[in-house]
This record gives C-alpha cells, structure tokens and sequence, in this order.
C-alpha cells in the first residue's frame, strides 16, 4: 500500500531538496572518461524539443509536427553536460571545436560518440529527467524505425 502525498509533506521539505537535479555520467570510449550531466527541467526540455521540430505535409494539404529524433539526442546531450557544474567540459567549446575542425556541439557530439554512445547517452538524461521505461521504450522503437 502507497502512502499519498499530502500538502503538509511538500510544505514541510527542504525547498532546495524538491528543487534538486539528479546527475549522472555518459560514458565516452574516444576519451577513456565520462562526462558528467544534470537532469533537464521542464522548459530546457520544451525549448530542445521545439528546436528540433518541423512542420512536414501530413498528405491532406495541412501540415503536422515532425521530430528530428536524432537531433534531439544529441541537444539533450548537449544541454545536459553544458548544465553540470562538476565539470568545466562544453562540446560548444571553442577549442574543442577547433581541435576537432567542426563548428557547432552538435558536430562535435557526433565527433566524440559513436552512435551507440550518443542513444545510450540520450537515455541517460532522459533518465534523470524524469522520463519513465515507456518513454524509453518509445524512442528505442523510433530508432530502430528510422
């Protein structure tokens, strides 16, 4: 049997607790470390996700919402190592773009993971944002669809 929640028990928690990010670590084969990340919040996940859409015909003359599935890995990824503080580590860096002789994250995501790397990575921080076994579930089966 579950116990409810009640208004008591979230007005008499630590205001900095219910605000806690989780944080975890994506492997990187390439440079033998992990790279540390934070959980995304709701409006960090929103903004990634709109940014990684596009309006496609659906066949009638109307237009419906497209996502590019492996674009919205990878910004996950970006996002969520950007946001962690145990690390100074940024695939936006400017040298890092330079040493790898590309010009935006996304590329030097795609540099530095392989593809496995980058869907087990997405998993991660959708993991600890929050997101549950059937979202996994369902990006696994748009992967394997793609």
């Amino acid at each position: 049997m579950s116990k409810f929640l009640s208004l008591e028990d979230v007005l008499g928690a630590d205001a900095g607790d219910l605000q806690k990010l989780k944080q975890d670590a994506i492997s990187c084969e390439k440079l033998k470390a992990d790279i540390p990340v934070t959980a995304l919040e709701n409006k960090e996940y929103k903004t990634i996700k709109k940014d990684c859409m596009q309006f496609v015909p659906d066949g009638t003359g109307g237009m419906k919402p497209d996502i590019d599935d492996d674009k919205l890995m990878i910004r996950v990824i970006i996002a969520a190592a950007d946001k962690d503080t145990r690390s100074d580590f940024s695939f936006a860096n400017k040298q890092l773009l330079d040493k790898l002789a590309v010009t935006t994250a996304d590329q030097a995501v795609e540099k530095l993971l392989s593809p496995g790397e980058i869907f087990n990575a997405a998993m991660v921080v959708q993991d600890i944002s929050g997101f549950g076994k059937k979202a996994k579930k369902a990006v696994e089966a748009e992967v394997k669809n793609s």
